[in-house]
């Protein structure tokens, strides 16, 4: 243990060294404001492992049942990562930037082997390995014949999180959109297609398109090529459509992985988007998740236009759809045997996965 938890002390320190000569020593005049988002909430995320998250991981070892409880419990504070995640492009734009000649050179004056962007992608990778941690956990857990409802929770929380960060990262590589993205809700999703727009008789010739899907806003964005010379990923703005004018076919031509939205114009006219995904379940989730956004529109015009109508109905069918599940009980004793079982289980899950044991148990306080 003592090597996994030196190996991460290791990356905090050059980080701390890395912050300390910049508070010290000063920073490029050009810079100046900038050092900040370098940085984002890494002090954040390391001081709460530091002083609580490593000591409750530490207890599982010989209470693995707490584990799953652990994660779902604390699935809030865990979107510190996504905060992380959220500024994490502009942190690669200012280091990219500065890579060559300041952080280079700081690089040298500490001694570090790593350049800065590959501490600061740290993070990034750990918020993967509690999830790697979960799901081999559940593989021991139901070899043990236990009850894997919690734990099933704990890794859905887990899967959860770390799709939320790649989210957040792609889309703070959005450039050219004018709006507040942060005003069009939730992003639901976001998937590269092959789409083909249809204005009146005029049909586009296909590209393609990274496409997010808002609460509020569809957008289409363009992938930046990174081969012409650009050296971060991004995407560049190119067209959107409000919820509010926004409709959907949900086949094209008996074509499974092939969909249209619409968008409905202010003079009545109506232009439509025809989107390839690279398969009949991305199309699926796409549609499905389309067809709630109108609904629920639907409904809010209906609750304000009929609001008593709408709360008849509404109370219907809360006390017809009710769940009777009873609470989750508190945790069953574990059987002495089972309790070996689940045990030996952590410890081979650790074990088998060596990456997961050096970035995730032992080196958990320091980040």
């Amino acid at each position: 243990m003592i090597l996994p938890h030196f190996k991460s002390v290791c990356f905090v320190i050059s980080l701390q060294g890395y912050m300390a000569t910049m508070s010290s020593k000063g920073i490029p005049e050009d810079m100046k404001g900038k050092d900040k988002i370098v940085f984002g909430n890494i002090h954040q995320i390391f001081d709460w492992h530091k002083d609580y998250f490593l000591g409750e991981v530490e207890k599982c070892l010989v209470e693995p049942e707490r584990l799953a409880q652990l994660f779902i419990k604390h699935e809030r504070r865990l979107h510190m990562y996504v905060v992380y995640c959220q500024n994490k492009p502009k942190s690669e734009h200012i280091v990219s930037e500065y890579i060559e000649t300041y952080f280079e050179e700081l690089r040298q004056q500490l001694g570090h082997r790593l350049q800065l962007n590959d501490l600061l992608i740290k993070p990034v990778q750990r918020i993967m390995k509690y999830q790697l941690l979960l799901k081999d956990f559940l593989k021991y857990y139901t070899k043990a014949g236990m009850d894997t409802e919690e734990l099933e929770k704990a890794v859905e929380v887990m899967c959860f999180v770390p799709k939320r960060c790649n989210d957040m990262m792609n889309v703070g590589r959005l450039q050219g959109f004018e709006g507040k993205i942060t005003a069009q809700g939730k992003l639901l999703q976001q998937d590269t297609f092959t789409v083909t727009e249809q204005d009146s008789s005029f049909l586009s010739r296909a590209k393609e398109r990274r496409v997010f899907l808002f609460e509020q806003l569809v957008i289409f964005s363009e992938p930046i090529d990174r081969k012409k010379g650009f050296s971060l990923p991004g995407y560049v703005f190119k067209n959107s459509i409000k919820v509010s004018c926004l409709g959907v076919e949900p086949s094209v031509d008996a074509d499974e992985a092939r969909f249209v939205l619409t968008s409905r114009n202010p003079d009545a006219s109506v232009v439509r988007f025809q989107l390839l995904a690279s398969s009949p379940d991305i199309c699926r989730a796409w549609v499905n998740d389309v067809v709630q956004i109108l609904d629920s529109q639907r409904n809010f015009l209906n609750a304000l236009q009929s609001p008593i109508e709408y709360q008849r109905r509404e109370s219907k069918s809360n006390s017809l759809g009710r769940s009777m599940r009873p609470p989750l009980s508190a945790a069953s004793p574990i059987c002495p045997s089972k309790r070996s079982i689940l045990l030996l289980g952590f410890t081979l899950a650790l074990s088998s996965t060596p990456s997961v044991i050096i970035e995730l148990l032992s080196s958990l306080g320091p980040c």
